[in-house]
């Protein structure tokens, strides 16, 4: 388990920039860090439904793993393109996908346009 965390800190680590701002446009314009989908998507219908992902600031997705045993997840991603994160790769549409969970990974997607 040691391992899972020291990962997680580097990565909040190399997030400090992306942070920052999340959070000054936070204290400038009142703009929750954690939003609902709703919130960056409102015009889409599925994203006013979806009650277990979250937006970190406007381009960060986050799939949380909930349950004990969990090693899949269904995302739902608004339209437009992303890419998983930290690692990219493929670039994704939006759409609803099966993706892998395993307890070492947090489901996150970087929103590209």
């Amino acid at each position: 388990m040691g391992k899972i965390l020291e990962k997680y800190i580097h990565l909040r680590v190399s997030m400090k920039d992306y942070l920052k701002k999340v959070f000054r446009e936070a204290s400038e314009t009142g703009a929750p860090v954690m939003r609902p989908l709703f919130f960056e998507f409102p015009e889409e219908k599925r994203a006013w439904e979806i009650g277990d992902e979250y937006m970190l600031g406007g381009d960060l997705l986050v799939a949380p793993v909930l349950y004990e045993g969990m090693r899949r997840r269904t995302v739902y991603l608004p339209e437009c393109k992303w890419e998983r994160f930290p690692k990219g790769g493929e670039v994704l549409s939006g759409g609803e996908y099966e993706v892998d969970a395993p307890l070492d990974v947090i489901p996150v997607f970087r929103k590209l346009s």
